[in-house]
C-alpha cells in the first residue's frame, strides 16, 4: 500500500485499531448503536462491520464524516485507555483526522497497484533485508532511503576536478558501505556503460600497500620509487601506472573512481607508520592522474568511521579534504527516508505490509527533532539503528505470512527489542573472558543510572572507556566488538549505546544495572566526580570526605577492578591519603559540628517532611512503574505508600483497584525453568517439574503461605516435563526427556518414594496423563505414537495394546475427556487426533483429524462437561473445538505474542487460562464460541510461560515460567461470570437478596447474594427477547425484575422463587427503535418506560400481570430520551434527555405529568444518567460532554458548582451510597470513578479505579451492607464484578496473595533509600 491519502488514511485508521486492542468489529458496531448518534440528515448513525473491515484494509474511504468520526471515538477511547500519549502525532486528534479523511476522499482511487508494488511476492524470491550484513552492489533492488546522499554523493565526485580525495564520513553502523556498494557503485556503473566510468574498490585491511597493488598492479614501481626515497618521479609513475590500467582495460577514455571503504582499517589493523603513509600519499597522487580521454583527475573516496577523522588530522594530504570541503557527512534518516528503507526492499519482492506496520517500527525506532535549513522541523533517527533495524525486518520476514509482513510477524521477531537482544547475547558469547570483563564496565559506563529506574544512554569517549580501563587491550577490542555488532556507536567525539531499546531488552545488561543499582549509582558519581577532579588539575578540596569517601572505599573492596577506571581508582586513593593527613582537623572540628547540630535542628522537621515527601513519591511512581510488568509487586509497593500516608486518597484507591486483579505469590527453588505445575485433586498440594531435572512438591494448605515439602525428587537423567497426581492423591507420576517415567508414592507427600524403577517410555515423553478412574496412563512421546500403560499394579505398569499411531511428528500433548472414553492428542504436525479409548486395550481413531493450527500444537484440554476441547499452539492462538461434531467453535483466540505452551479450564468451564510469551491470560468461555478475554495478561515473568494449571477452587492459578519460578495467581473470587457479551444493566434487589445482569447476550441473570462474599448463580436464561437487555429493575418488594430489550418490549418476571423466574403476562409493546429506560416508583405502583424514542410512558402495575398506560407520553424535549430516575419520595421524575438537557416532570398527579420549570442546562453533550441522592435534594446527572453535575433540587435554575472532571469518555452510570455520602460514576472510560458528596458539591476520592472492562455499567450500591460500601460494576468482557470499597478488605488481600514478593531484596532494589519494613505482618 501507498503513502497517498488514501493508503495512509487506512494505515493510520489499521494502527488506531491496533493500538484500542483489535477489538472485534461486532463490538465496535454495536457500541456506535448505543452513542445513539444522528448524522447531519437526523438519522441514527449505524456503522456495518463489514464497512469498519473495508477502512482498516483500504478498501474505501467512508463516504460520511459523522460515522468515522463515532467510530474513532470509540476507538480513541479504548486507545488511550491502553496508551495515555498516542505512539503517531495526532492519532488521537479527530480535527487532524478529519482532514485526513478529506484528503483521502478527494484522492483518487488507484486502478493498479502504486508503481513499485506488485500483487504478490514472488516465488522464491530472497529476502530482501540484509540484517546485521552491509548491502552488497548486487543488491541495489533493494536498497532504498538514501536517494539524497546518492544523489549528493555522485554530484560530488562528478563535479570534482582537483586533485585531492573525498572524505564520506559517518557513526558506526551509519551505512556507509551500503551507500557505497549499494548506491554510489550501481550509479557508476549505469554511467559506465556510457564510457563515463571506471571503479576499482577495496578495503584497507592489514596491508593497504599489498591490496591496492593487487587491484592495480602498474601501481607496484611507483609505490616502490616512493618507498626508496625518489620521490621527484613518483608522481609521473602513478600517472602512468594509472593510464596503463584504463588501457589494459579498454578503458582508456573513462574517468577512475577508486573507492576505499572502510578507510579506519589504515589505522586499526596496520601496524607500520612508514606504510600508512606511503598509502595515504599513493591515493592522493592517483587523485591527481587522469586518463588521456578523461580530461579530468581521478576520483578517490575514503569511506570513514567518524571516531576516525582525528587521526585524518595527523596527514596532510586528508586534512586538505576537509578544508577544501571534499567532505561529505552520512547523517541519520529522516522519517521519510526511514518508511522507504522499511518499504522499499518489501515491494521489490512483491511482499505487502500491513496496515499500521511501518508506523509501529518507526515508533520502536524512536525519533528525535532536527530543525531545517528552512526552519522547518523533521523526525531524524539515530544513525547506528540502521542495522539493528534491518535485523528486525530481517527476523520479521522470517515469521511472514505468505506475501505479507504482519504486526503479528514483526512482534514474534520482538521488533528493535529483539535484534538488539539477539545480537548483545551472541556478541557477548564471542567475547573472551577478559573482553567480557571489560565489555561489561564499558556498558555500564554507557548508562546514565537512575534513581527512579529510568535508565537512559550516556555518552563518553574511547579514552576514558579503552585508555583509561583497568586492561586497555581488553577494552579496545570488546568497544570494535560492540561496535562491529551495532550495539554501540562511535564517532570522532564520543561512544554512545546505539539504541535505547538494548536498556531494557537485554536481560544481562538489565541484571546487571537491576542487581546492584546502589553501587552502580555509586560508580557513576564516583566516575564523574574523578573525571571533574582530574579536569581541575586533581584539586584537593573536589577530594572525597566523610561518609562519602567510606561508602566509595567500601564499593572498591567489593568490586571488581575493572569496574572502575583508573582516574576513579587514583581518585580514591587520593581521597584516602588526605583523610589521614586530616585526621586532626577532624578531631578539631567536632566542636564545629555540635553548634552546627544545634543550629540546624530548626530546620530539621522541614527536612524531615520534605525526605517523607520524596520517599512517597518514589515508592507511587515505582508502583505506577511495575504495574503492568509485576501487579503483585506493585500492590506490595502500594501497601508501603499506605504505611507512609495512610489518608492518602489516591493510594486507597490504588489499593481498592486491586480486589479484581489476579495477585500471585512466587515459589523459588527451582534452577530451570518450570515446565509443569500440577495439583492434587484436592488442590491441597502442587507438583511442579523444572529443567533443572527436578520436581517440588509444595504444602498449599495456606495459600498465602505456601512452603516447599521434604526435598527435590531427582534422579532423572535430562529435563521433567510432566508431574500428574492419579485421582485418589496418593501417586506422582514424573515424565521428561530421560525417555522414561516414573512412579511415587506420595501418601505422605513430604516422603514421597519412589515405586518400583523408572519405565522406558519409547522416547522423550513431552506429557503424561492419568484417565479419570486412575487405572490408565497416556504419554505422548518423540517416536510420533500416543502410548497406553495399564498401571492398576502401581509397582509394574505394562503397555496397552500397540502404541497409537496416525501422527507424522512428534506427539506433544494427550488428555482424557472427563468420561475417560476419548483421548485427545497433538503435536508438530499440526493436528490434533481424538482417539475412542473406551477400551484402552483396543483403542482406535476417531474421526478425522481436525485441522486449523498452523504450528505445532502444544497443549489440549477437555472442558468439565467434555463438550469442548481447548488446544494452544506455536502459532500463537488457541483454539476451541465442538467434540461432538467435531469442529471448530468461533474463532482463533488471539493476544498471545509468541507460542502457547498450555491450556487448563477452571472446574466450572466458565474460564480458560493459556499460558505462552512471557504472560498467562484468562478468557470468559461462558459462551466458547465468542470467547472474549477476561481482565489484562498476568504478567510477572521475565521468561517464557510453559504451564498454566487450576486448582480445585477455581480461583487459584499455578503457572510456570522460564525464570524458574512457579506463581501461585489468586483470581478474585467476586468475578462472576456467565454472560456470553457484554454487560448491559446491573441491579441488587432492594431486599439485598439478589444482584441481577441483563447482557448484550439477549440473557438475563440472577445472583444469590444474601452473603454477598460467597455469591451463588441462580438463573440464567434468555429473556424472550430477540435484542440485547438494554435496561433491567426490581420492584421495591423485589419480588418483580422487569427487563427492558432492544426489541422494543419490556417484560415483567416473578422473581419470588428466584431460582426460576416466571414471564409475567406478554410482553409490553412499546414503539423504541432502541433500548428504552425501565424503572419501578419507590412505591412500586408505577413504572417508567419509553413510549417511542422521544418519550416516556407510566404504567399502573399494581397488578404486573395486567400493566396499564396512565396519561399521555410524556416528551423529552423534544429530542430522545436517554435516561429517567425517580426522587425518593416518588413525587418527581427526571429524565435526561440527548439534547443535553435534563427535564424535572411532577408527577403529583400521574396521569397529568407536568413539567417542572425549565430543563436544566449545563451540559454540552447528551445525558446518558441521571440519580437522585437518597435525601432526594440533590439531582446528579452525567453525559457525553466527559462531565459529572450536581443540581440543587429545590432551586435547580443553574448546576451547583464547576463541572466535576476528570473523565476521558462519557458518564453513563450513576448511583448513591445509601448514606448519600459517596457517589459512584460508571464511564466507557473503562474506570469507576468515587466521589465523597455534601449538600453543595462532591469532590473526588482519589484516583479512578480501572475494571479493565471497557464501558462500565454500575448497579446501585448494596442496600444492607453495614459499611455501605458494596456495589457492582458489568463490562465489555461479559463479567459482572463485585467491588467492597473498605480499603482494610483489600489489604488483607493483597497480604494474603503476596506472600514473600516484596522481600529486603527485593525492597532494596526498588526502594533503596527506604527502610525495609514489611507491609504485611
Amino acid at each position: 500500500m501507498g503513502f497517498e491519502p488514501r493508503g495512509l488514511f487506512a494505515e493510520r485508521f489499521a494502527l488506531l485499531y491496533a493500538e484500542a486492542g483489535d477489538p472485534p468489529l461486532k463490538r465496535v458496531t454495536e457500541s456506535v448503536l448505543r452513542t445513539r448518534r444522528a448524522d447531519e440528515r437526523g438519522r441514527p448513525v449505524r456503522v456495518a462491520a463489514q464497512r469498519v473491515s473495508d477502512w482498516r484494509r483500504g478498501r474505501n474511504v467512508p463516504a460520511s464524516f459523522a460515522s468515522l468520526a463515532v467510530v474513532l471515538e470509540i476507538l480513541i477511547g479504548q486507545a488511550r485507555q491502553l496508551r495515555a500519549t498516542p505512539i503517531v502525532p495526532d492519532l488521537y486528534d479527530l480535527t487532524a483526522w478529519r482532514e485526513l479523511w478529506k484528503l483521502a476522499l478527494g484522492s483518487p482511487i488507484p486502478g493498479a497497484p502504486p508503481a513499485g508494488e506488485t500483487p504478490a511476492e514472488q516465488p522464491g524470491s530472497a529476502c530482501p533485508y540484509r540484517g546485521l550484513a552491509s548491502f552488497r552492489q548486487e543488491d541495489a533492488g533493494s536498497f532504498f532511503g538514501r536517494s539524497r546522499s546518492t544523489d549528493a554523493l555522485v554530484a560530488r565526485l562528478t563535479a570534482k576536478a582537483s586533485p585531492g580525495v573525498v572524505l564520506l564520513i559517518g557513526a558506526s553502523g551509519a551505512g556507509k558501505s551500503s551507500l557505497i556498494a549499494a548506491g554510489l557503485l550501481p550509479r557508476l556503473e549505469e554511467a559506465a556503460s556510457g564510457g563515463g566510468w571506471t571503479t576499482i574498490t577495496l578495503t584497507p585491511r592489514d596491508n593497504p600497500i599489498r591490496e591496492l597493488t593487487a587491484r592495480v598492479p602498474e601501481l607496484e614501481n611507483a609505490v616502490k620509487l616512493l618507498s626508496d626515497g625518489v620521490e621527484e618521479d613518483f608522481l609521473a609513475a602513478v600517472q602512468v601506472a594509472i593510464a596503463d590500467h584504463l588501457d589494459r582495460r579498454a578503458r582508456s577514455k573513462t574517468r577512475l573512481v577508486l573507492v576505499v571503504d572502510q578507510f579506519e582499517e589504515t589505522f586499526t589493523l596496520c601496524a607500520d607508520e612508514s606504510q600508512r603513509r606511503l598509502f595515504v600519499r599513493t591515493l592522493h597522487a592517483i587523485s591527481s592522474s587522469a586518463s588521456a580521454g578523461a580530461g579530468r583527475p581521478a576520483a578517490v573516496l575514503l569511506g570513514l568511521r567518524a571516531d576516525f577523522f582525528v587521526h585524518c588530522l595527523e596527514y596532510p594530504e586528508l586534512t586538505a579534504a576537509s578544508q577544501s570541503g571534499d567532505l561529505q557527512v552520512l547523517g541519520p534518516m529522516t522519517t521519510g527516508e526511514l518508511r522507504d528503507a522499511i518499504t522499499g526492499p518489501a515491494k521489490s519482492v512483491g511482499l505487502q505490509l500491513e496496515p499500521g506496520l511501518v508506523d509501529l517500527i518507526v515508533r520502536d525506532v524512536g525519533a528525535g527533532a532536527a530543525r531545517t535549513r528552512t526552519g522547518s522541523t523533521e523526525s531524524l533517527h539515530d544513525a547506528g539503528v540502521l542495522p539493528l533495524l534491518s535485523h528486525a525486518l530481517l527476523a520479521t520476514w522470517q515469521h511472514r505470512q505468505p506475501g505479507k509482513l504482519t504486526i503479528e510477524a514483526y512482534q514474534a521477531a520482538r521488533g528493535i527489542r529483539g535484534a538488539v537482544a539477539a545480537t548483545a547475547e551472541r556478541v557477548w558469547a564471542d567475547l573472551d573472558r577478559p573482553g567480557q570483563t571489560a565489555a561489561r564496565a564499558i556498558l555500564l559506563r554507557l548508562v546514565r543510572v537512575s534513581e527512579d529506574m529510568r535508565d537512559t544512554r550516556r555518552r563518553s569517549t574511547r579514552h576514558q572507556l579503552a585508555d583509561q580501563a583497568e586492561d586497555p587491550a581488553s577494552a579496545g577490542k570488546a568497544l570494535e566488538m560492540l561496535a562491529a555488532a551495532r550495539l554501540v556507536t562511535l564517532d570522532e567525539r564520543s561512544v554512545e549505546i546505539t539504541h535505547e531499546a538494548l536498556l531494557q531488552a537485554w536481560p544481562r545488561l538489565r541484571s546487571w544495572l537491576d542487581q546492584d543499582r546502589a553501587g552502580n549509582l555509586l560508580r557513576q558519581r564516583l566516575e564523574e566526580d574523578s573525571t571533574s577532579w582530574d579536569s581541575q588539575e586533581r584539586d584537593a578540596s573536589l577530594l572525597y570526605r566523610g561518609a562519602r569517601l567510606e561508602a566509595a572505599a567500601q564499593w572498591m573492596k567489593a568490586a571488581d577492578p575493572a569496574d572502575a577506571t583508573v582516574t576513579a581508582q587514583e581518585f580514591l586513593a587520593a581521597s584516602s591519603r588526605h583523610r589521614r593527613r586530616n585526621s586532626w582537623a577532624r578531631r578539631a572540628a567536632m566542636a564545629a559540628v555540635v553548634v552546627f547540630a544545634l543550629v540546624a535542628a530548626s530546620t530539621a522537621v522541614v527536612a524531615v517532611r520534605q525526605r517523607d515527601e520524596a520517599q512517597f513519591q518514589q515508592v507511587v511512581a515505582e508502583a505506577d512503574r511495575l504495574q503492568a510488568s509485576d501487579p503483585s509487586l506493585a500492590a506490595q509497593l502500594d501497601l508501603v505508600a499506605h504505611q507512609l500516608r495512610p489518608d492518602d486518597q489516591n493510594v486507597v484507591t490504588r489499593l481498592l483497584s486491586t480486589q479484581q486483579a489476579p495477585l500471585a505469590t512466587p515459589l523459588t527453588g527451582h534452577h530451570g525453568a518450570v515446565y509443569w505445575t500440577g495439583f492434587s485433586p484436592d488442590g491441597t498440594v502442587l507438583a511442579t517439574a523444572s529443567a533443572d531435572r527436578t520436581v517440588r512438591l509444595w504444602d498449599l494448605r495456606d495459600r498465602g503461605r505456601p512452603r516447599q515439602l521434604g526435598v527435590p525428587l531427582t534422579g532423572f537423567g535430562s529435563w521433567v516435563a510432566s508431574a500428574v497426581f492419579t485421582p485418589d492423591a496418593r501417586t506422582l507420576i514424573t515424565a521428561g526427556d530421560d525417555h522414561a517415567f516414573r512412579l511415587w508414592d506420595v501418601s505422605d507427600p513430604a516422603r514421597p518414594r519412589p515405586l518400583g524403577p523408572p519405565t522406558d517410555g519409547g522416547g522423550t515423553i513431552y506429557t503424561a496423563t492419568v484417565s479419570p478412574d486412575g487405572r490408565t496412563l497416556a504419554t505422548a512421546t518423540s517416536d510420533r505414537t500416543v502410548r497406553l500403560w495399564n498401571i492398576a499394579d502401581l509397582a509394574h505398569p505394562v503397555p496397552l495394546g500397540s502404541p497409537l499411531a496416525g501422527h507424522t511428528g512428534l506427539v506433544r500433548t494427550v488428555a482424557f475427556s472427563p468420561d475417560g472414553r476419548t483421548l485427545a492428542s497433538g503435536g508438530n504436525d499440526h493436528t490434533i487426533r481424538l482417539w475412542d479409548v473406551a477400551d484402552p486395550a483396543r483403542a482406535s481413531p476417531r474421526g478425522q483429524p481436525l485441522l486449523g493450527h498452523a504450528g505445532i500444537v502444544h497443549s489440549v484440554a477437555f472442558s468439565p462437561d467434555g463438550r469442548t476441547l481447548a488446544s494452544g499452539s506455536e502459532d500463537k492462538t488457541v483454539r476451541l473445538w465442538d467434540v461432538a461434531a467435531p469442529a471448530v467453535l468461533g474463532k482463533p483466540l488471539l493476544g498471545h505474542v509468541g507460542e502457547v505452551w498450555q491450556v487448563a479450564f477452571s472446574r466450572d468451564g466458565r474460564m480458560l487460562a493459556s499460558g505462552g510469551d512471557s504472560t498467562a491470560r484468562l478468557w470468559n468461555l461462558s459462551g466458547p464460541s465468542n470467547a472474549v478475554p477476561l481482565g489484562k495478561p498476568l504478567s510477572a515473568s521475565n521468561g517464557n510461560v510453559f504451564s498454566v494449571m487450576f486448582g480445585a477452587d477455581g480461583h487459584t492459578l499455578a503457572v510456570g515460567s522460564g525464570d524458574g519460578v512457579a506463581r501461585l495467581w489468586s483470581i478474585p473470587d467476586l468475578v462472576l461470570l456467565g454472560h456470553e457479551s457484554a454487560i448491559s444493566s446491573l441491579a441488587f434487589s432492594p431486599n439485598g437478596r439478589l444482584l441481577a445482569a441483563g447482557s448484550e447476550d439477549n440473557a438475563g441473570q440472577l445472583w444469590d447474594v444474601t452473603d454477598v462474599t460467597r455469591p451463588r448463580p441462580l438463573w440464567l436464561s434468555k429473556t424472550g427477547h430477540r435484542g440485547a437487555v438494554s435496561s433491567i429493575a426490581f420492584s421495591p418488594d423485589s419480588r418483580v425484575l422487569a427487563t427492558s430489550n432492544y426489541d422494543s418490549t419490556i417484560q415483567l418476571w416473578n422473581v419470588a422463587a428466584p431460582a426460576n423466574p416466571a414471564p409475567i403476562g406478554p410482553p409490553l409493546r412499546l414503539k423504541t427503535k432502541y433500548g428504552s429506560p425501565v424503572l419501578f416508583s419507590p412505591d412500586g405502583r408505577l413504572l417508567v418506560t419509553a413510549h417511542d424514542d422521544r418519550t416516556l410512558q407510566l404504567w399502573d402495575v399494581r397488578d404486573p400481570a395486567e400493566p396499564v398506560r396512565i396519561g399521555q407520553p410524556i416528551p423529552g424535549n423534544p429530542s430522545n430520551v436517554n435516561s429517567a430516575a425517580f426522587s425518593p419520595d416518588g413525587r418527581i421524575l427526571a429524565a435526561g434527555n440527548e439534547d443535553s438537557t435534563v427535564q424535572l416532570w411532577s408527577l403529583a398527579d400521574p396521569a397529568h405529568a407536568s413539567r417542572l420549570g425549565h430543563p436544566l442546562a449545563g451540559h454540552s453533550k447528551p445525558v446518558l444518567s441521571v440519580a437522585f441522592s437518597p435525601t432526594g435534594r440533590l439531582l446528579a446527572t452525567g453525559g457525553e460532554d466527559q462531565t459529572l453535575r450536581l443540581w440543587n433540587i429545590d432551586d435547580p435554575s443553574a448546576p451547583l458548582g464547576q463541572p466535576l472532571s476528570g473523565y476521558t469518555e462519557a458518564v453513563n452510570a450513576i448511583a448513591f451510597s445509601p448514606d448519600g455520602a459517596m457517589l459512584a460514576t460508571g464511564s466507557t472510560d473503562r474506570k469507576l470513578h468515587l466521589w465523597a458528596v455534601s449538600a453543595t458539591s462532591a469532590t473526588p476520592m482519589g484516583q479512578p479505579i480501572d475494571t479493565d472492562a471497557g464501558i462500565v455499567h454500575i448497579s446501585s450500591f448494596h442496600p444492607f451492607d453495614p459499611r455501605r460500601k458494596i456495589l457492582a460494576t458489568g463490562g465489555e468482557d461479559g463479567a459482572v464484578r463485585i467491588w467492597n470499597l473498605d480499603e482494610e478488605r483489600a489489604i488483607q488481600r493483597i497480604c494474603a496473595s503476596t506472600n514473600n514478593v516484596l522481600t529486603s531484596q527485593q525492597s532494596q532494589l526498588h526502594l533503596p533509600h527506604i527502610t525495609y519494613d514489611p507491609p504485611c505482618p
